[in-house]
């Protein structure tokens, strides 16, 4: 083991107006997944902390967005080097309240680090757009301009890469925030947010809280000083607050959730499909909404693949991301354990062949067997071809054409990601143009990185993260028509 865990703080306040304090509606336990036990605990606002907040949150946005560009750039860079330094401390926080892997938990790091950097460096470069006039003289102008304090919502899964790429839009923008983080992995947010605010970032400007999920979502909705809100997390529950959001007519940008489907085709490398993929489908025990989740196989292909993708999946060395060897670390709690058994059973159910894993592992903390379900037809209703799975379980399903293929890969209500493996570019000029996703890999997965928009579709929500486009969701495209004067 190198991560050392006693680096770790995982207890959590609020922070509103520059100020750490302790909740008023009490708190609530942080629990280990990798081992089921209590570890720490989170504040949880009351209502008039939340109003608090909000205040904040328009009480400096007058002089942040009135800072210049670079100058916001600057803070989220010191910010990056700052989690750099605490990369030690970053990484045990997030293994121990995720039950990541530390080769999971360093990664998120990493990436984490980049995100901020890069908003950072592109703060000052988000610059009004010129065009010429309709009459002689004239010109317009397309002018980004901070909306005002937005509202953050995260999700438990990537604590940090969620936060840093939120947080690094909004800021870099010239908003001001309430953030609102997972109480299942609230100290990662904690760390985030001091660093920040050890990088300079003024009071009021990032305000954390915590509480339960549907209350203070409905609070800060209803403030109509709140212009955007960002949300990472369930299809269902981005639903709700897109209604909420509506009455006040609040901007909204939606991260929700994915179920993507692998198209092996008859020219695929088998060997080169399991290597590309298998890390994106158990990486964070398969907790991510573009994890690979239902794999299409050409028939001339399909024996060949289960055997192989199942012996891989039987490689995985389960455990807590403090014990050596462990490649596969737990599920968020023992809710994520129950629905992925759900599902493993109503696939059988449904004439499925479990080829390994399907069980909770008998041990402390929250584990479920990497899974591999077979024999599914294309046109199954089991639920786990249409329900997203969140865990560590794939499905494998041959076809015999193309069109059948992309009709069954089409059948999830999701449409987030998805990969193709094949040598021919009509087939992959064909999948590309007839998926339904936003997210697309040609013989390779397709990674978010921090300088490339990326958005959902349909079912997987709307609006974008990533590249300018990211911080320009947190902006209103002021049009400026002028003719010079006469004087």
């Amino acid at each position: 083991m190198s991560v050392d865990i006693a680096l770790a703080r995982p207890d959590a306040d609020l922070f509103i107006n520059g100020t750490w304090t302790r909740g008023d509606a009490g708190s609530q336990d942080v629990v280990d997944p990798g081992t089921g036990k209590v570890i720490g605990q989170v504040s949880l606002a009351g209502e008039d902390q939340l109003d608090a907040a909000v205040a904040a949150a328009k009480a400096a946005f007058p002089a942040w967005s009135a800072t210049l560009p670079a100058a916001r750039g600057d803070v989220l860079k010191k910010a990056a080097s700052l989690l750099a330094e605490h990369i030690e401390e970053a990484a045990a926080t997030i293994l121990l309240e995720t039950g990541k892997t530390e080769a999971d938990a360093r990664g998120e790091i990493v990436r984490s680090i980049d995100t901020l950097q890069w908003n950072g460096e592109h703060a000052g470069r988000i610059a009004a757009t010129t065009f010429p006039g309709a009459a002689p003289g004239s010109r317009r102008q397309s002018i980004p301009t901070p909306l005002g304090p937005v509202a953050v919502i995260t999700a438990w899964n990537f604590p940090a890469v969620l936060a840093t790429r939120k947080l690094g839009a909004a800021l870099a923008a010239g908003c001001t925030v309430v953030f609102k983080a997972a109480e299942f992995a609230p100290a990662t947010a904690r760390l985030i947010v001091e660093l920040l605010t050890e990088a300079g970032l003024p009071a009021g400007v990032v305000n954390l809280v915590f509480g339960e999920p549907t209350g203070v979502s409905a609070r800060l909705t209803a403030s109509t000083d709140i212009k955007a809100l960002s949300f990472t997390g369930s299809t269902a529950v981005g639903k709700i607050l897109a209604a909420q959001a509506a009455p006040n007519l609040i901007r909204t940008v939606m991260e929700l959730g994915g179920h993507a489907p692998v198209l092996v085709t008859d020219t695929a490398d088998v060997d080169q499909v399991i290597a590309t993929t298998a890390g994106a489908k158990f990486g964070s025990a398969g907790q991510s909404c573009v994890a690979p989740s239902r794999y299409y196989v050409h028939e001339s292909r399909y024996d060949e693949f289960v055997e192989k993708l199942t012996a891989r999946a039987a490689l995985y060395v389960l455990g807590h991301g403090t014990e050596e060897g462990v490649t596969l670390g737990a599920v968020a709690h023992q809710g994520r354990v129950d629905a992925l058994f759900r599902l493993t059973q109503d696939a059988v159910a449904h004439g499925a062949t479990v080829t390994t894993g399907g069980k909770q592992v008998d041990r402390d903390g929250f584990y479920f067997e990497p899974t591999i379900v077979a024999g599914l037809p294309l046109d199954s209703d089991a639920e786990i071809l249409s329900e997203e799975p969140f865990g560590p379980i794939a499905t494998v399903s041959s076809y015999s054409t193309l069109d059948e293929a992309i009709e069954a890969a089409n059948r999830a209500p999701y449409s987030f990601a998805a990969y193709v493996f094949t040598t021919s570019l009509r087939v992959r000029d064909e999948t590309v143009k007839r998926l339904n996703a936003s997210n697309i890999g040609i013989n390779q997965l397709a990674p978010s990185l921090p300088d490339v928009p990326l958005g959902g579709l349909g079912n997987s929500g709307y609006g974008y993260e990533g590249g300018t486009e990211g911080i320009l969701a947190f902006t209103q495209l002021r049009l400026v028509s002028e003719t010079p004067g006469s004087a």
